[in-house]
């Protein structure tokens, strides 16, 4: 059976869950910027990916699932424009 990134992604997730982590993008009350139509918001939640444990899995489910809005392991989706990686800011 193929694990497809999406999978791996989940996977990694629960593990996170199991050790009593989480994501930044999980927290509650924060969560909401990954996904938010101000560019500016979408620019903090990207920095806040940097130094995720599920970083690269994260971005790997991006590709997979063809991301075409929100942050995703410290990419923004959103507008065009706004397309950087936390590393070319």
């Amino acid at each position: 059976m193929t694990t497809t990134a999406t999978d791996a992604l989940t996977q990694a997730l629960v593990r996170m869950a199991e050790a009593g982590d989480r994501p930044r993008c999980g927290e509650p009350g924060a969560h909401e910027l990954w996904l938010s139509e101000d560019t500016e918001d979408r620019a903090q939640a990207a920095r806040w990916c940097a130094g995720c444990s599920v970083l690269a899995e994260c971005a790997a489910a991006a590709g997979e699932l063809k991301a075409s809005f929100g942050v995703w392991a410290g990419r923004d989706y959103g507008e065009r424009a706004s397309r950087r990686t936390v590393a070319e800011q």
